[in-house]
Formats: C-alpha cells, sequence, structure tokens
C-alpha cells in the first residue's frame, strides 16, 4: 500500500512540475529493436544508425595549414625535373668568330720591266739590264680576314647536327712603281718580250735617252672567300676525348688580277697604255671530314682534317688598250687582238684544310683560342701565268700608229690557260660559343 501511494504522489509532482524541471530530468537512452534503426525523440524511426562526424580541430592562431605530404613517387619525379639535363656531345646550338691572318701563295709575275743605267736597250740578252719587275711575286704581305660558323643539333641526344661556315681573305693589292724620271740611275726603260718574227729578245722602250720617258705601275690583287655546309655527327665521346664527323659541301673561290700600266712620254706623241690579266677560279665539291677534341681542365686541343673533292671553274680574261695623242686602240703590249677576250675550262681538283687550335675553355659555354690554318686548291689559273711573252711587234699601236693591216708574221701572242695550284696559311684566332 505504502508503494502505491509513492507512485501515486510521483505522478501527481511529474504532472504539476514547471517547464524547466524538464531540462533537468536526464532522458534515459533510446531502445532500439533488433535490426531497426534507432528513435528520434518523438518516437519516428530512421532506417540506419546515425554515424558520429568528427570535426577537426582549427589550427592554432598564426599557424598556416601545411599541404598534404607527397607520397614517394611523387618525391622522385619532382627531383627529376628539378635535376638539370645533361647536354650532349655538340650541344644545343653553337657559333664561332675568327680572325684570320693569312697570307695567300704568292702572285706569279713574269719578267715585266727592265732598265739599264747606261742607257742601252734593256733586252734581257744584254748583261747591263736590270730586271726590275718580274721573276718573284711583288710582294708577299698577308691578308686579314673573318670566319664565322653557325650549328645547331637536330635531334634530341645532341649526337647529330648541322653546321654552316663562311669565310673571307680582304682583297690584298700589291703595287709596285718605275719610273726614269728624276732618277739619275735609270737612263732606259722597257718591257722585255720574245719576237715572233725574229724570235730573239726584244723591248718595248718606254723610256729611252733622247727619245721617250715615263713610269709603269704594276698591281697584283689577290680576293679568297669560301663557304661550308656540313652534317656533323658524334662519333667518340669519353672522358676528356671527342672524335666528330664531318659530311657536306663545299664552295672556294680565288679571285686575281695582273695589270700594267704605262705612262709614256715621246716625241712621237704621249699616251696611256694598259694591260690586264684576269684569273676567276670557283671550286664546287662534296667534303669528308673528322674533328678532334683532347681536353683536360680548362686546356683544350682541337685538330681538324677535311678533304673536298669536286670540280673547279676557270676562267681568264685579257684585256687591253692605247690611248695615244687621245685616240683609242685595241691592245697594249702583252694584251693584243689576238689574245684579247674571254676563255674559260672546267678541271678536277681536290681542297685539303687542316686546322690546329689550342686554347682555354670556360665551363661548357665559351672557348678562346689560337691556331694555325692551311688551305690547298689543286687546280687554279693564276693571271701572271697567261701572259704570253711571245709578241708580234705589228700588233703594238705604239710602234705603230697607223695600225695592222697586212701585219707579217705569226698571230702571237696567243690565249691559253695554264694551271697551277693555289694555297693559303696563317694564323687563327677566335671565340666559339655554345649555348
Amino acid at each position: 500500500m505504502r508503494a502505491v501511494c509513492v507512485a501515486v504522489a510521483a505522478v501527481i509532482a511529474f504532472a504539476f512540475a514547471p517547464e524547466s524541471a524538464f531540462a533537468q530530468v536526464a532522458l534515459p537512452p533510446l531502445v532500439t529493436a533488433p535490426n531497426e534503426g534507432p528513435a528520434l525523440p518523438n518516437g519516428t524511426e530512421v532506417s540506419r544508425p546515425l554515424t558520429p562526424i568528427d570535426i577537426p580541430e582549427p589550427p592554432a592562431p598564426g599557424e598556416a595549414e601545411l599541404p598534404p605530404k607527397p607520397n614517394a613517387v611523387q618525391r622522385v619525379e619532382d627531383v627529376q625535373q628539378q635535376k638539370p639535363q645533361r647536354r650532349g656531345p655538340l650541344g644545343p646550338a653553337w657559333d664561332d668568330l675568327e680572325f684570320l691572318l693569312w697570307w695567300p701563295k704568292a702572285h706569279p709575275v713574269p719578267p715585266l720591266v727592265t732598265g739599264t743605267r747606261n742607257g742601252t736597250a734593256p733586252t734581257l740578252s744584254n748583261p747591263q739590264t736590270m730586271l726590275l719587275v718580274g721573276g718573284r711575286a711583288i710582294s708577299n704581305q698577308d691578308s686579314a680576314g673573318g670566319r664565322f660558323t653557325l650549328g645547331w643539333s637536330i635531334n634530341e641526344p645532341q649526337t647529330v647536327g648541322v653546321e654552316m661556315r663562311y669565310f673571307f681573305l680582304g682583297s690584298r693589292t700589291l703595287k709596285t712603281t718605275i719610273t726614269d724620271i728624276g732618277n739619275p740611275r735609270l737612263r732606259a726603260l722597257g718591257l722585255p718580250y720574245v719576237n715572233a718574227v725574229t724570235g730573239s729578245d726584244d723591248v718595248f722602250p718606254l723610256a729611252s735617252p733622247g727619245l721617250s720617258m715615263g713610269s709603269i705601275y704594276a698591281t697584283t690583287t689577290t680576293r679568297v672567300q669560301g663557304a661550308e655546309a656540313n652534317v656533323v655527327a658524334n662519333l667518340l665521346d669519353t672522358q676528356g676525348i671527342r672524335v666528330n664527323g664531318l659530311l657536306g659541301y663545299r664552295f672556294l673561290q680565288v679571285h686575281e688580277g695582273l695589270t700594267v700600266e704605262q705612262m709614256r712620254y715621246a716625241t712621237t706623241g704621249s699616251g696611256t697604255i694598259y694591260d690586264e690579266f684576269v684569273g676567276h677560279n670557283r671550286f664546287n665539291g662534296g667534303q669528308l671530314g673528322l674533328h678532334a677534341d683532347l681536353s683536360r681542365g680548362i686546356v683544350f686541343c682541337e685538330l681538324t682534317g677535311k678533304v673536298a673533292l669536286g670540280q673547279t671553274f676557270e676562267m681568264v680574261r685579257i684585256d687591253g688598250v692605247t690611248t695615244l695623242n687621245n685616240q683609242r686602240h685595241p691592245g697594249g703590249v702583252f694584251a693584243l687582238p689576238t689574245n684579247i677576250g674571254r676563255y674559260t675550262r672546267s678541271a678536277f681538283a681536290v681542297v685539303p684544310e687542316g686546322t690546329f687550335r689550342l686554347g682555354l675553355k670556360f665551363n661548357d659555354a665559351g672557348r678562346l683560342y689560337v691556331g694555325y690554318n692551311f688551305l690547298y686548291l689543286s687546280d687554279v689559273a693564276r693571271p701572271g701565268d697567261q701572259l704570253d711573252r711571245t709578241v708580234n711587234p705589228a700588233q703594238i699601236a705604239s710602234l705603230n700608229p697607223g695600225g695592222t693591216v697586212g701585219m707579217l708574221g705569226p698571230d702571237r701572242p696567243r690565249p691559253m690557260i695554264s694551271r697551277t695550284d693555289f694555297w693559303t696559311q696563317g694564323l687563327v684566332i677566335g671565340l666559339e660559343t655554345r649555348y
């Protein structure tokens, strides 16, 4: 009975208690039936249990949020990308600037000017004759020029590339002047030749005592230039040794001239006499070569050998004119109507070249060096060799103002293309850059 009274009292107290009292009463845990979701406070059932959610704590003030750590594969790829790529044997691209100081082969000059001190005819058979111009080159001065190279690799390993090269030598002009005017040591001057009619030595009198006086200017010119286009392939690349092969095309041009100009003052009339001989040679051919690079520390040594096989186109031009008493006549003394003109021929030729360079390198980016270069052309026509010294004097306008009508004797001089070789050699100073 006592228990019943206690229960009734509890019900009455619950019914009449204020709302704030419910907030302090802890609800019993929800009871869920097997295979059923928990019941909400209003008695509604759910299909699955509620999943608790973990909310990360916010970072402390002033502490930055760190990015996620990469995995091992990502770290290896990042290291590979940051590692500098190894340069191949040739490098991505390169250029070369060189200063050339070369000496071309001496210009051939036949006997051109003779003189005597006693006033006798200066023929070559006269024991008193002095050879003033000819028999040797007028001079053998150097010729300055430049060479430029540009190349680049055409494959990813940088083992095969293309190289373009051009060089030139500035025009070398050598001149000598001979005159009897104001020169007491010379009383007679002349241009010696072989008389085609008599077959004996003769001379064209430029200056004779009491008859004429004059001056003569002999000039030689030489110009050389060339170009190359090569495929470069690396054949060997070991510690301190690198060997490359070359295969390509070569062009070489040698242009030379010989002129003899006279100023003659004579009792029979005054005037100028001009003879010109020009030799123009162009070589075209295929080329093979090897390039070796030996280095130790910052010091390096390079050896290059090339040989080109092809054809030389040779052109000889002969011209002459005489101006006598303001009248022009064809021909001079050695360039006369029988040989004036333009003559050509072609011939097989070989062009070998060798280069030695020694210098210092700055990592793999630059090189400074000095060296020696030799270049050879096996077949050329040089102007001094085209001068035919056998002359029929009836063609010389200064000796025959009336012309050459009814000329007696052989038609000399004759045109001819005499062949010889040509070379040039000298110092090389350069700067090479690879980038």
